[in-house]
């Protein structure tokens, strides 16, 4: 199971770099998307990655486009036991 946690570019690129969880084998993934014009080709060399993960890009297509994962909309929320 995948989850994208925030996306951003690479410079002034075609490229985005997208970062996640991969819940399955609990660690992180960071991955590159070719994106010209804000419109993700999420079968543009994946081929090595993990089909499943390809899958869920392909899922969220639409929204790594309208920018719903922008790195500049994400809050870490940090939580704290008070005694």
């Amino acid at each position: 199971m995948y989850r994208i946690m925030f996306v951003f570019r690479l410079g002034s690129t075609s490229f985005l770099c997208c970062v996640g969880m991969d819940y399955i084998k609990k660690a992180m993934f960071t991955v590159n998307l070719y994106s010209p014009n804000d419109d993700v080709k999420p079968d543009h060399n994946t081929s090595h990655y993990p089909k499943a993960l390809v899958e869920h890009l392909k899922r969220e297509k639409d929204n790594i486009d309208k920018g719903f994962y922008s790195i500049t909309t994400w809050e870490m929320k940090l939580y704290t036991n008070r005694l």
